[in-house]
């Protein structure tokens, strides 16, 4: 059986972390197929993992000055800033199968993935275990993940040309020198939808499989109605630590 592709283009940071939780769960009640997914966050955001604390890692007044959202996520992981420039995938899929038996091997597997479709584009990265592609030494993308049961949610950017000035502004804690955006690194003007073709391909080899482009499900959309409700429109989620 095939995959679904789902691309929700330029949309609200609120919302798309909405569908990447609906899509996993659907997926564990066997509603729909595994799921690749990409969308890009605009207004820009800051994504918090699961159990991060804001006050450590984040400058909200920065964040309410220049109308960048703060959203928690279900994975784990670092506090990240993404914005239209930043590509974001997500990849939801059952591992049985798969022999992939731990988070790390699931990492390994997907961003192996990633150096090789980005190579297709003439960008030569490097995987840095546990989650991380270096682009001259510099951090171009990272990953989160989370498992239930064996439903694998794992997501991560590629930062094609990210605004790495607002970056430090909202983050606490600057990574001027570790993170960094392909277009910094190789004066390259790649364009997202070439980006995303050939990341697609990579993960139909990766994954020994054909992806059908496709809307959300009925099912899928009430969940994420729900969600936004209960969690990402609700400071009592996305501050909660």
């Amino acid at each position: 059986m095939g995959w679904r592709f789902i691309d929700t283009e330029i949309t609200d940071p609120y919302y798309v972390t909405a569908v990447d939780e609906a899509i996993s769960l659907a997926r564990k009640e066997k509603k729909v197929i595994n799921t690749l997914h990409f969308y890009r966050r605009h207004p820009a955001a800051v994504s918090v993992g699961r159990s991060k604390k804001i006050q450590d890692d984040i400058n909200v007044d920065e964040c309410q000055k220049n109308n960048v959202k703060i959203v928690r996520r279900t994975t784990g992981g670092g506090t990240i800033f993404t914005d239209k420039d930043c590509l974001i995938y997500s990849l939801v899929f059952d591992k049985e199968g798969l022999e992939l038996s731990s988070s790390q091997e699931i990492f390994e597997y997907i961003c192996n993935s990633l150096v090789s479709g980005l190579k297709k584009c003439e960008i030569d990265t490097v995987y840095k275990p546990p989650n991380d592609l270096l682009l001259n030494g510099k951090k171009i993308s990272g990953s989160a993940q989370i498992l239930k049961e064996n439903i694998v949610l794992i997501h991560g950017t590629i930062l094609i040309d990210t605004d790495l000035e607002l970056m430090n502004n909202v983050l606490k804690q600057p990574k001027n020198d570790y993170v960094s955006t392909i277009r910094r690194e190789t004066n390259q003007i790649l364009t997202i939808d070439n980006v995303k073709e050939i990341l697609k391909k990579e993960f139909e080899e990766t994954f020994d499989t054909d992806f059908e482009k496709t809307e959300l499900s009925t099912y899928e959309t009430e969940l994420i109605k729900k969600l936004l409700k209960e969690r990402y429109h609700n400071d009592t989620w996305n501050y909660m630590r």
